[in-house]
C-alpha cells in the first residue's frame, strides 16, 4: 500500500508511522515537494469518499451473503430441522454485519467481524453440503464416480487405468445425463485423469470412510481453499473472498461433483508463494513446485499454468541476478521438482502400462468428446453458427493460448499478477468450455492479484507491442469467424414426434436429413435439451450412410428415459459426422407445447357428497400463462385413482359421459375455456384425480397437461 493510500485509509503509513491527516494543507506533497493545493485536498477528499463508499458496500454485501446462507439452510427445515438453528444464527449475524459501518481501518473489531464471518461461512457451507447429500446422494458427474471407483480398485491392487469405469455408474447412481460421450456415440468409460485425482481419497477410505467420500473431500477442499485465500490475502480483501466464495456456481460445483476444487488449495498456496521460490534460499521454497506438481496430478487444467509459471520464475530470477543462466537454472529447478512431484504419484501406473496411462490422462485432449460448455462453442450449439469443423475450435484455443503466452512474456511486469487467470481465455474458445474451466482459476487469481509485487501497474503498450497485440487479436478474430461460419454438413429437421402420453416425454422422433456435401456421411444422432447432450439415439429406420446431396428420413428411438425430452420445454436433434473431419449439425429448436391448460379451481379442499357435482373450467394459456382466446379447440379431461396399492379406474361421470368414461372431450368457447362437470355416485375410499390435456391436431400426441386436482367424494350427511 502506498503512503498516499495509507494516509487516506486512516492516518497510518504502511510501516505504522503516523502522518498528517489529509485536510492539513501544509503536508508535503507526494508529487515532488511543496504544499498541497486546494485542488490536491479536494482530490484526496474525493478519493477518501470513494473508499468509504466502497468499504460500506463491502460490509453490506458481506452481510447480505451471510443472510443468504441462513436462507439456504432454512430450506432444510423439514428434512433436518436442527439446521434451522445455524440458519437463524447466520441470518442474525448477517443482519448485524449489514448495518455495521465497518469501523475505522485499524479497528480491531474489523478483524473479529471477519473471523466470525469466516466461521459462519464454513459452518453454513458444511451444513448445507450435508443437506444436499441427503437430498440427492447420487454423484452428479462421471468424473467423481470414476475417481472414487479408481481409488477402490487401487486399494484392491488393481490398476484403474487397465479397468473399465463403467461399474461406477451404478455403484454411485450417476444419472445418464452425467455421462460423457464421444462424437462416434461411444461412452467414455476409461479413467481420464492423473493418478492423484483418486489417490487423494485413499487415506480416507483406508480408515473406513467410503460413503459419499468423494463429495465430502470436495466439500472440505473448498472450505480449505476459502480459508487459505482468506488468511493469505490482505485484510481489505478478506471480505471479498467470502463474498465470491459464496456464489452458487462455486458451492454447487463443489458439492455437485466437479473435482477441479481438489487442486485449488494447492494453487492458492502457489499463487501466494511462487515469488518466494526465487527470492528465498530456504529449503521450504521447494514446497511451491511440489504443490504445483500435485495440482497437475489431479486434473489437466493446471498444466496450462506451467509455461506461465516458468516464464515468471525466469523473469524474477533474471531481474535479481542479471544472469540468463541463473534464470534458466531457476526455471529448470522448478520444472524438475514439479515433474518429480507429478511423477511420484503417477510412476507406478506409468511403469505398469505406459500406453494406457498416457491414453487416459490425455483423453480430454484427444478423445473426440462431444462439444459442450458455456464458451464460444455455445454459439454453434444453440445459434447454429458454424459447426462444420470442431477441429477449428481446437486450433482457435491453441492459437489464443500461444498469443496470450507471448503477450505475457512481452508485458510480464504488468501481466504477472494476471498469470493465474490468463489460461481461462483460451479455454473459453475450445469445443469443451465448461463453466468450471472459466471460474475455478479466479480464486488463486484473486490471491495472486492482491499479494504479489508490482500489483496494479497499468498496461501501457509501445507502438510495436500494440501492433503485436492487434495482429494477434486480428488472427484470433479471423479464425473465430472461420469457426463460426464453417457451415454444418447436414441439414436436419424434425418431421414428427411420438410421445409417452401422460409421462409427457418424447420417446421417438422422425427427422429429415440431407447431406449438403460432396462426400458420403454417416450421421449419429443425439438430443440436446437445455445444453445437455443425451445418450445417442437408436436409429430404428434410415440408411447407415448418406450419399452426397442425398436426403433421407430417419426414425430415432430414445435409448433410455433420461434421453427423452420433456413436452413442456424445447429440444433440438443433433447429428455428428466424422467423415472428412468432426462436425456437428442441428435441427431447429422444436417446442412440442406452446400452450397448456390451467384448471379452475386448482384445488377442491372440501369433501363432495355423492350425487353432487364440481365444475372445472380448463383455460388454454400460453407459455407465459396468459389466456388464449380461441374457440373450437378440443380439450380432454381424464380421471384416475392413485390408490396405495396401484392405479384404479375412477367411476365418476364427466359432463354427459358414462360412469368411469375417460377421457371426455369438450370444445373451448370464444374465451379459450372448456367446461367439465364431474359427479360421482359410487362409494370409494380414495379421491379421484382429474387432469385435462390438449391433443396435437396432426400427429395426435397429448400435451399441455393441466394441474392434477383430486376430489374426495363422500357419503352425504
Amino acid at each position: 500500500m502506498s503512503d498516499e493510500t495509507g494516509q487516506v485509509l486512516g492516518g497510518q503509513e504502511s510501516n505504522g508511522r503516523s502522518v498528517e491527516p489529509v485536510a492539513n494543507v501544509s503536508s508535503s506533497s507526494p508529487h515532488g515537494g511543496g504544499t498541497l493545493t486546494s485542488s490536491d485536498v479536494s482530490k484526496r477528499q474525493f478519493t477518501l469518499g470513494r473508499l468509504v463508499v466502497a468499504d460500506a458496500g463491502l460490509w453490506i454485501t458481506l452481510g447480505a451473503i451471510q443472510i443468504l446462507w441462513g436462507v439456504r439452510l432454512w430450506q432444510a427445515n423439514t428434512t433436518v430441522p436442527v439446521l434451522v438453528v445455524p440458519g437463524v444464527i447466520a441470518i442474525l449475524w448477517g443482519l448485524g454485519v449489514l448495518v455495521w459501518h465497518g469501523g475505522s481501518e485499524d479497528s480491531k473489531y474489523r478483524d473479529l467481524v471477519l473471523y466470525i464471518s469466516l466461521l459462519v461461512f464454513v459452518s453454513s457451507f458444511l451444513f448445507w453440503a450435508y443437506f444436499q447429500i441427503l437430498q440427492n446422494p447420487s454423484y452428479g458427474t462421471d468424473e467423481m464416480a470414476f475417481d472414487q471407483y479408481a481409488a477402490q480398485l487401487f486399494m484392491h491392487g488393481v490398476n484403474p487405468y487397465l479397468h473399465s469405469m463403467a461399474p461406477s455408474f451404478n455403484l454411485f447412481q450417476v444419472s445418464p445425463s452425467g455421462y460423457t460421450w464421444t462424437v462416434t456415440g461411444k461412452l467414455v468409460a476409461k479413467l481420464s485423469y492423473p493418478a492423484f485425482s483418486f489417490l487423494i481419497y485413499v487415506p480416507f477410505m483406508a480408515i473406513g470412510i467410503y460413503s459419499q467420500v468423494a463429495i465430502w473431500v470436495n466439500t472440505f477442499a473448498w472450505a480449505l481453499t476459502v480459508g487459505l485465500a482468506f488468511f493469505l490475502t490482505p485484510r481489505p480483501t478478506r471480505g471479498f473472498v467470502l463474498v465470491v466464495s459464496s456464489l452458487s456456481i462455486y458451492i454447487t460445483y463443489a458439492v455437485g461433483g466437479v473435482t477441479d476444487v481438489l487442486f485449488l488449495p494447492m494453487l492458492v498456496v502457489v499463487a501466494y508463494t511462487w515469488e518466494r521460490f526465487v527470492s528465498s534460499r530456504s529449503k521450504f521454497r521447494y514446497l511451491v513446485p511440489i504443490l504445483f506438481g500435485l495440482a497437475m496430478s489431479i486434473k489437466q487444467t493446471p498444466w496450462l499454468l506451467l509455461p506461465f509459471l516458468l516464464v515468471a520464475i525466469g523473469w524474477e530470477d533474471f531481474q535479481a541476478s542479471a544472469s540468463m543462466r541463473s534464470a534458466i537454472g531457476r526455471g529448470s529447478g522448478f520444472l524438475g521438482v514439479s515433474l518429480l512431484s507429478f511423477g511420484l504419484t503417477n510412476l507406478p501406473f506409468l511403469i505398469q502400462s505406459p500406453a494406457e496411462w498416457l491414453k487416459g490422462i490425455t483423453t480430454p485432449f484427444i478423445g473426440n468428446n462431444v462439444p459442450a460448455g458455456e464458451g464460444l462453442v455455445s454459439l454453434s450449439l444453440f445459434l447454429h453458427l458454424g459447426g462444420g469443423s470442431l477441429f477449428a475450435y481446437t486450433v482457435l484455443g491453441a492459437l489464443t493460448m500461444l498469443i496470450v503466452f507471448v503477450l505475457f512474456g512481452v508485458k510480464y511486469q504488468v501481466l504477472k499478477s494476471w498469470m493465474f487467470v490468463l489460461p481461462s481465455i483460451p479455454l473459453a474458445l475450445t469445443s469443451r468450455s465448461f463453466g468450471s474451466y472459466l471460474v475455478m482459476l479466479a480464486i488463486p487469481g484473486l490471491v495472486a492479484q492482491t499479494t504479489g509485487r508490482n500489483v496494479g501497474k497499468s498496461i501501457a503498450l509501445t507502438r510495436k507491442e500494440l501492433r503485436l497485440v492487434a495482429g494477434g487479436v486480428a488472427l484470433i478474430g479471423l479464425l473465430g469467424i472461420y469457426t463460426l461460419t464453417r457451415s454444418s454438413p447436414l441439414s436436419v429437421s424434425v418431421s414428427s414426434i411420438h410421445t409417452s402420453g401422460q409421462l409427457a416425454t418424447v420417446d421417438k422422433i422422425q427427422v429429415t436429413v440431407k447431406n449438403r456435401t460432396s462426400r458420403p456421411l454417416t450421421p449419429r444422432f443425439t438430443a440436446d435439451e437445455g445444453g445437455s447432450l443425451t445418450a445417442f439415439w437408436q436409429i430404428l429406420s434410415g440408411p447407415n450412410s448418406l450419399k452426397p446431396l442425398e436426403s433421407a428420413i430417419y426414425t430415432l428411438g430414445a435409448p433410455n428415459y433420461y434421453a427423452m425430452p420433456s413436452l413442456t420445454g424445447g429440444f433440438q436433434m443433433v447429428a455428428f459426422t466424422t467423415n472428412g473431419g468432426v462436425a456437428i449439425s442441428h435441427s431447429g429448436s422444436y417446442v412440442p407445447a406452446l400452450w397448456h391448460l390451467a384448471l379452475n379451481p386448482v384445488a377442491v379442499d372440501h369433501s363432495v357428497p355423492y350425487g353432487r357435482s364440481v365444475t372445472f373450467t380448463a383455460q388454454i394459456v400460453d407459455r407465459y400463462n396468459r389466456p388464449v382466446d380461441v374457440s373450437g379447440i378440443a380439450v380432454y379431461m381424464g380421471q384416475i385413482i392413485y390408490a396405495q396399492r396401484g392405479i384404479l379406474y375412477g367411476e365418476a361421470i364427466i359432463n354427459q359421459g358414462q360412469a368411469g368414461q375417460t377421457p371426455v372431450l369438450a370444445l373451448t368457447n370464444r374465451n379459450g375455456q372448456a367446461t367439465f362437470t364431474v359427479t360421482d355416485l359410487v362409494k370409494a375410499s380414495d379421491p379421484v384425480y382429474f387432469e385435462a390435456n390438449l391433443v396435437n391436431a396432426n400427429t395426435f400426441y397429448p400435451y399441455g397437461y393441466s394441474q392434477i386436482v383430486p376430489v374426495r367424494f363422500t357419503q352425504p350427511d
